[in-house]
This record gives structure tokens, C-alpha cells and sequence, in this order.
């Protein structure tokens, strides 16, 4: 059996239509078309079928769809471990981010990464949402979240406190703000909710209280969050990761920004920080260099 035409298969259920995957492999249709049929001539059975949107796997393609993820990994895991006999760790990882803590803590330090592993490549996605790795191509993750997904490894690395946020000049224009029910008549930004309101959840000790908000503003993009409050234009939830060069700090201690109900813990879009791998299938050693090196320049979120 072709080790390549299984490779074939593997990308092809991974991306659901022969258009995506022959996209992603920067190959025509065509020839994925014809490397599918090659494979099943040898096996004598068919491996796919059409749905309404995507293509499926028959009960022989599912089985050496598994067999052929296992067998790639240990082919990409025995190429990266000759490698590492020269001392050089090669291969090609991507990676998905949060947006504030990736432009503002996590970019200079991947830029240190590749200059300590030069022969490793690079795919970074600035990325709040929790999604699918496989589906979006993404090999780890660093994410923002109180339940990460069962099918994914995940390894926690810190918890994560939340806020609410606003410039002096926007709080003197509101009457004052002592308790969460005083947020109705604020500007509020946030991020996206699926709901016309925002559900605010505030903690004080025993105490719990949810507030329904309408968004002045919503954004993932928590560094554009973060300068639309200092800008003046509400009050923002964003997160606190408490290190001394992370803006937000420095905001807090200039006195750009001031903290609004702080008596309050607000809950954001997850309490906790991780990093999220695919469980079924072995990670290659440039991915487990990355993976390794990501703790450990994440390790003062949990000490700080």
C-alpha cells in the first residue's frame, strides 16, 4: 500500500471535499481525485462517499483513516527524532493565540523561538475562539477558556481573572457606578455574544449576580477593546494577566484606566489559560520543542 496515497485519504476526510484539501496541499483537484481512485483500485473497496456537503468516510475508509493518521504521525515523529540526532529540530507548526495576550506578550517571544530553532517554521493565527484543530489546520493552541474540548489534550497553565475597565474621563460623565445593577446605563464593550444582550456574571465572595447589557461595542480583538476604553468610549470587560509589562498594568498604574466595581470578580469568556493539542495523534518533536517552550515562557502568568 502507498504510504503517500494514504496521505491523500487523511487529508481529503480532514477537510471534508476534495476542493479544500487539494487548497490546503496547493495541488489541483484532479490529481486528488485520481490518487483516491489509485487507492481504492489496490484495496478493491470504496473509501469515501458524498454526503449533501462533504465527503464521508465508508466503514473500510474510516478504518484506515485511523490506521493511516496513527502511521503518518509515526512517520512525522520518526523523521523529527532523526533530525534530533544533529541537535537540529526541524518541521513546520501552527499555531492559533489569543489576540491581546499574543500581540502584547506571546510575538517577541516567538520571534526568540525560531531564533533558538531556526529550522522550524511558523504558522501563527491571532485567534480567541476555540474550534476544531484539525478542521482549521492548527497543530497547538493557547486559549482563553473554562472548558476546553474533550477530544483535545489540554494542559493547564494558569487561571485567568477578569475585569471591568474605563477611562477617568468616561466614568465623571456617568452618575456613580457602586453596584452591578449601576451598569444598565453605561456604554459596555465586550466580546461578540450570540444574544442581543451581553450576560454579565459578577461575583462578590458567596454572592452572584448576572446583568443583561447591549453592547456599545464588541470585539474579539482584545488590544482594540483595550484602546476603545482608553479612548473614552465605555466601560470594557477585558482580562488581567497581571504581569508587569502587560498594558493593562501599566494602565492601572498611570492612571489611564481605573477599575470599575472592584469589589467584584467579573467572568469572562473562560477563568483559565491552556494550551490544546490533538490527543489522537502523536505530535512531532518540532511540536512538542514549541509546545515545551510555550509553558515555560507562560509559567510567570502563574506565579504572577
Amino acid at each position: 500500500m502507498d504510504l503517500n496515497l494514504v496521505r491523500s485519504l487523511v487529508e481529503i476526510v480532514d477537510a471534508g471535499t476534495l476542493s479544500e484539501a487539494a487548497r490546503r496541499r496547493n495541488v489541483t483537484r484532479s490529481q486528488l481525485s485520481k490518487e483516491l481512485k489509485a487507492l481504492e483500485r489496490q484495496l478493491d473497496a470504496t473509501l469515501l462517499r458524498r454526503t449533501t456537503r462533504r465527503l464521508a468516510p465508508t466503514v473500510a475508509g474510516q478504518q484506515l483513516y485511523e490506521h493511516g493518521v496513527r502511521m503518518l504521525a509515526e512517520m512525522d515523529a520518526a523523521r523529527s527524532a532523526i533530525d534530533s540526532l544533529g541537535h537540529s529540530v526541524r518541521g513546520h507548526v501552527r499555531l492559533s493565540i489569543p489576540s491581546g495576550l499574543g500581540q502584547v506578550y506571546l510575538a517577541d517571544r516567538l520571534l526568540t523561538f525560531q531564533q533558538l530553532h531556526p529550522a522550524i517554521t511558523l504558522r501563527v493565527l491571532f485567534s480567541n475562539r476555540v474550534f476544531d484543530l484539525i478542521g482549521a489546520e492548527v497543530d497547538v493552541a493557547v486559549r482563553v477558556t473554562s472548558d476546553p474540548p474533550p477530544d483535545q489534550v489540554a494542559r493547564r497553565l494558569c487561571a485567568v481573572h477578569w475585569g471591568l475597565y474605563a477611562a477617568p474621563s468616561y466614568l465623571a460623565s456617568l452618575p456613580h457606578v457602586a453596584v452591578p445593577d449601576d451598569l444598565a446605563g453605561a456604554r459596555i464593550l465586550c466580546p461578540p455574544s450570540a444574544e442581543q444582550h451581553f450576560r454579565l456574571v459578577l461575583k462578590q465572595d458567596a454572592v452572584v449576580r448576572e446583568v443583561r447589557l447591549r453592547p456599545y461595542l464588541q470585539t474579539e480583538n482584545v488590544p482594540f477593546m483595550r484602546s476603545a476604553m482608553l479612548a473614552g468610549n465605555g466601560i470594557a470587560l477585558l482580562p488581567d494577566y497581571a504581569l508587569p509589562d502587560y498594558p493593562l498594568t501599566e494602565d492601572l498604574r498611570s492612571g489611564r484606566a481605573l477599575r470599575v466595581l472592584p469589589d467584584w470578580q467579573a467572568q469572562g469568556l473562560g477563568n483559565a489559560l491552556y494550551v490544546l493539542t490533538m490527543q489522537d495523534r502523536r505530535p512531532s518533536h518540532a511540536v512538542r520543542v514549541l509546545t515545551d517552550y510555550l509553558k515555560e515562557v507562560l509559567a510567570p502568568l502563574s506565579q504572577a
